[in-house]
């Protein structure tokens, strides 16, 4: 696996085939395995890099707290991308969703295309017009601050990770994949500010004129796909497609569904 030093962060990513390429951003508490499938699939026409963000897989802890997270998480992408002579496909999944928009709004003329999968830009949702949605997802966050801050992180992630993957999830997982989220406890703690703070003072969706898919799970969670509604009347060139039954987590649960989608809208 190539690893690059970036601020003196050792970042981990996969890099796999060649030509047009295009870069995968997986969701919290996962790593860039979760994008294997789509990578086999795409490998034989586009290079594909596949990176681990900050504190998962394969990459350091983040370092500057002070900073802003997400758009240090970009910085990363930035850097593992240098030596691409054009732009690229951006695809991103959760809160690797967040920071794909991110890049999108703050550097367009480097995304080609643009894939979000239920992104968490929870700054999107207004506490008013959206409060139903809003107030759901900010519920969830909260109650992982709360539980992180009194020392029970434990209960905070089985919170929120059944929220994500349904009831039981969280009891059910095994040993190995449980402490490896657990791990990542304080990174989740940071994003779960990020999406509701990382974004605010971005150009407006309006500003990104390049194509971009916006995909979900049919069943998931109603403010994720409240987000996706609202983004859809906001960029220009957008097209949404939900992934029948599945919930949040589509690109692992229904990767073959996820995975068709995502490859029509890239070759077309």
């Amino acid at each position: 696996m190539p690893t690059k030093i970036v601020d003196g962060v050792t970042v981990n990513y996969h890099d796999v085939g060649s030509g047009q390429p295009i870069v995968l951003i997986h969701c919290s508490s996962s790593s860039h395995r979760q994008w294997r499938a789509l990578w086999e699939l795409l490998q034989d026409t586009h290079r594909v890099i596949a990176i681990d963000m900050l504190d998962w897989g394969g990459t350091d802890t983040w370092l500057n707290q002070e900073g802003s997270l997400i758009a240090d998480e970009v910085a990363l992408i930035h850097a593992i991308t240098s030596d691409f002579d054009g732009p690229f496909h951006l695809v991103g999944h959760s809160y690797g969703g967040a920071i794909s928009y991110y890049l999108a709004m703050t550097a367009p003329q480097r995304v080609k295309s643009l894939t979000l999968i239920e992104p968490m830009v929870g700054w999107i949702l207004d506490p008013v017009e959206d409060q139903f949605f809003y107030d759901e997802i900010r519920g969830v966050a909260e109650n992982f601050w709360q539980k992180f801050e009194m020392g029970k992180a434990e209960e905070g992630i089985n919170h929120y990770f059944d929220y994500w993957n349904g009831e039981g999830a969280w009891e059910s997982l095994d040993q190995g994949l449980s402490e490896y989220v657990l791990d990542g406890a304080q990174k989740n703690y940071h994003e779960f500010k990020a999406i509701f703070n990382g974004g605010t003072d971005l150009p407006a969706p309006e500003t990104f004129l390049n194509p971009t898919l916006l995909m979900g799970g049919g069943s998931s969670n109603k403010p994720t796909l409240r987000i996706l509604e609202i983004l859809e009347e906001k960029f220009p060139d957008a097209r949404r497609s939900l992934v029948e039954g599945a919930g949040h987590m589509s690109p692992i649960t229904h990767s073959d569904q996820a995975n068709v989608i995502i490859e029509e809208f890239i070759l077309r």
